[in-house]
């Protein structure tokens, strides 16, 4: 060993650390953002507003603020908070944050100063974090907390915190209105649960609402899916006792939504989305195609979502880093879950694909309804009436909202053994299709799904003769026609499916 003394190296150059530390790698401002909305919760803000300041000459995007009405700081917490590392609950798994690096990491990938201001009561503490105050003065600790006055933009509530974020050099977007829309997006999904709970968020004062791509949440922007079988639930244990896996899936409404334009798709999310949700602590904390084996992704698999939701005890098994914004599942992880989750998502693929081929094969029925509808006024007027619908045909009928319209045709899988039923809803005749018939299964629906506009044609003529069917049927005016016309209609069906199995 040499002899004499040196000085000991320093563990970590400050300058050089925050400048390395603005590229930890935020994939977008809204993940950024949504570190410091992660502290606003974990404070017990009920209120959090997102404001965007632009410009006024570029309309650039220049400042940003997180106000909430949480708990608050004092001293030691402020001076912690712009700390590395400085928070009381580091390794706590019980909520949202973890390491204490989600400030100044978030903060600071997008700005080069950050100030918080905090208040319990009537005293305002403030306290900062500039890079280029720190380059130029080449101090290594930050600046003191002060007690300063009221500013202006902090609101009077009884406690709160403000994170302003300026000389903003490192956002994506050009135009401040375009980067608050983004963050309204972000935030209504990543916080869609909390928002569920009577949590509230806005963005330059437009309240944020819950976005669920599993589209199942009452009152998300974009609702109409059905789940789909069970929820999954996984117990593992950990060192503090259990933790808790819990997956969810559902199915989009492929009859309503398939005839919109891919500009309409897109900017639902139905296309080019994310099937995989991944929430961790009902935050959102990445979306993507995970836990799905040897299945590869195709256009069907647009049509279905998935939520995968953990408890932060299992932060290792995901892989979970301090950023918060990506998984990275375990062998063992993906050796639980894949068995599981690939096979409901090819049977979720082949339920689209049907459906696709069913929705298709509904074309020529339109056409159908539309010619009929066209010579209706000069048929006999349908007596004004509303069948009893039988409770087995309850769930086809809601899916029917056109009241206006003489006729409507469906197809559905019904649960008898008729080719097809009859319902008159007041004056509208209504004709229920049975896929499992074999009329439909190997003569209708093969015309029908025939790349041959000949076919087509044939198809339309076929459905309108036993349209015209139902017509007469629904014209009769007494209760006991009416019975002898649908124990006929249940007879003629079983004979023709014997005759067509034969």
């Amino acid at each position: 060993m040499a002899s004499g003394s040196t000085a000991r190296p320093r563990l970590v150059n400050p300058v050089n650390f925050l400048l390395a530390t603005r590229d930890t790698g935020y994939k977008t401002t809204g993940l950024a953002i949504a570190e410091l909305v992660d502290n606003s919760l974990q404070a017990g803000a009920r209120c959090i507003s997102v404001e965007v300041s632009a410009d006024p000459d570029s309309k650039r995007p220049t400042e940003m603020m997180v106000i909430d009405d949480g708990v608050g700081m004092d001293d030691r917490a402020l001076g912690d908070a712009l700390t590395f590392g400085g928070t009381s609950r580091f390794n706590d798994r019980s909520s949202l944050g973890r390491y204490g690096m989600g400030l100044p990491n978030g903060a600071l990938s997008r700005s080069r100063r950050v100030e918080v201001y905090t208040w319990r009561g009537t005293e305002v503490l403030w306290a900062r974090l500039d890079i280029d105050e720190l380059t130029g003065s080449g101090e290594e600790t930050l600046p003191a907390v002060e007690r300063i006055e009221r500013p202006g933009f902090v609101p009077d509530t009884p406690s709160g915190t403000v994170v302003r974020l300026t000389r903003c050099d490192r956002i994506e977007y050009k135009r401040s209105s375009s980067l608050a829309k983004r963050l309204s997006d972000d935030l209504g999904r990543i916080y869609r649960h909390f928002l569920a709970k009577g949590v509230r968020l806005r963005v330059n004062g437009e309240p944020v609402a819950a976005a669920d791509p599993l589209c199942l949440q009452p009152g998300s922007r974009l609702t109409g899916a059905a789940p789909f079988g069970d929820d999954l639930i996984y117990k593992l244990p950990v060192e503090s006792g259990v933790g808790v896996i819990k997956v969810r899936f559902s199915e989009l409404p492929i009859d309503r939504w398939h005839s919109l334009t891919v500009e309409q798709k897109r900017a639902m999310g139905v296309t080019a989305g994310h099937p995989v949700s991944v929430v961790r602590a009902d935050r959102e904390i990445d979306r993507g195609w995970f836990f799905m084996g040897g299945k590869r992704r195709e256009n069907y698999d647009d049509w279905w979502r998935c939520e995968v939701s953990f408890d932060p005890a299992l932060d290792e098994m995901f892989g979970i880093t301090h950023a918060k914004q990506a998984i990275s599942p375990r062998p063992e992880l993906l050796s639980l879950l894949a068995p599981d989750l690939e096979p409901i998502a090819r049977a979720l693929n082949t339920r689209v694909r049907n459906r696709f081929m069913l929705v298709k094969a509904t074309e020529p029925l339109s056409a159908a309804e539309q010619q009929a509808a066209r010579a209706d006024a000069s048929l006999p007027t349908v007596p004004r009436r509303r069948s009893v619908v039988p409770d087995d045909l309850q769930d086809v009928l809601e899916g029917l909202t056109r009241h206006d319209a003489p006729y409507q045709i469906a197809a559905a899988e019904l649960p008898r053994t008729t080719a097809y039923e009859v319902v008159v809803r007041n004056r509208q005749t209504i004709l229920l299709l049975n896929t499992k018939h074999p009329w439909y299964r190997d003569l209708y629906g093969p015309l029908a799904m025939s790349e041959s506009g000949k076919d087509h044609e044939v198809a339309r003529q076929m459905a309108l003769t036993i349209l015209a069917a139902a017509r007469a049927e629904a014209g009769l005016q007494r209760q006991a026609e009416r019975g002898q016309a649908q124990r006929f209609r249940q007879v003629w069906g079983d004979v023709l499916a014997t005759f067509m199995n034969a």
